[in-house]
């Protein structure tokens, strides 16, 4: 759950990852609720998101002043640190937007899987 602008100068790495698997969970009740099988981001969604952060990223200590870091791509893109507070990140990415993605639904004729018990 590592990826790409998530890790942080400050504060625990462990809110990042539990924002993330809030996505996840909401991404899942979404699939359930609405007969949808898989997700997949829609490739503008991806390239608006990584404009937005690029342009939060501006003018912070991560990218100002002509400093070389292990924060800085052979670019001089930061791809690894998130430009704002852990909440900014959570609202950011916790929700789960249909608009987003590309939705396959299930069809309507399938059958639905039943639960089964799995033993431990």
């Amino acid at each position: 759950l590592q990826g790409p602008n998530t890790g942080l100068g400050h504060s625990s790495v462990i809110l990042m990852i539990e924002a993330q698997i809030e996505h996840l969970v909401n991404a899942l009740r979404y699939m359930e609720a609405h007969g949808v099988r898989a997700v997949e981001p829609r490739e503008e969604a991806q390239e608006a998101f990584v404009r937005e952060v690029d342009r939060r990223m501006e003018g912070t200590v991560w990218t100002s002043g002509g400093c070389r870091s292990w924060y800085l791509d052979e670019t001089g893109r930061n791809s690894t640190l998130w430009p704002g507070s852990v909440g900014s990140f959570r609202r950011r990415v916790a929700p789960f937007r249909p608009r987003e993605h590309r939705l396959c639904r299930v069809s309507p004729s399938a059958p639905r899987p039943q639960p089964e018990r799995v033993h431990a």
